[in-house]
């Protein structure tokens, strides 16, 4: 590829009146998308809390952080969609949170009520 039809083409893209127009297009889209990852965290955290609210053994302090390994897992799941490779970093996280003082079997709660992991 030519490197001056290249830098020409990096320059239109840098166009204040292109970024605006691209921006414009895709916005309705990005609304959907935002809102709809919104939505799904709201429902996952309304399901940790439900999942912790049966447990009194757990200090109220802890609680951000088992909703923080709940968007942990969920973070994972939505990039790996399944598989082996899924299910081995939800462990990795599972580990890593239990090492911090968190309750293992909450944890697994949190992961067999949450997340549907399907197999490789």
């Amino acid at each position: 590829m030519d490197p001056y039809l290249a830098k020409a083409r990096y320059d239109a893209k840098l166009i204040a009146t292109n970024v605006g127009q691209d921006l414009t297009a895709k916005k309705p889209d990005m609304i959907t998308q935002e809102t709809s990852i919104f939505n799904a965290l709201e429902n996952l955290e309304a399901m940790v809390r439900g999942i912790l609210s049966g447990t009194e053994t757990i200090p109220s302090c802890d609680l951000p952080w088992y909703h923080d390994f709940a968007r942990q897992c969920w973070k994972v799941k939505t990039h790996y969609g399944g598989g082996y490779f899924c299910i081995n970093e939800i462990a990795i996280l599972k580990t890593w949170w239990t090492s911090r003082g968190l309750d293992a079997a909450s944890l697994q709660a949190i992961i067999d009520e949450c997340f549907i992991i399907p197999p490789a």
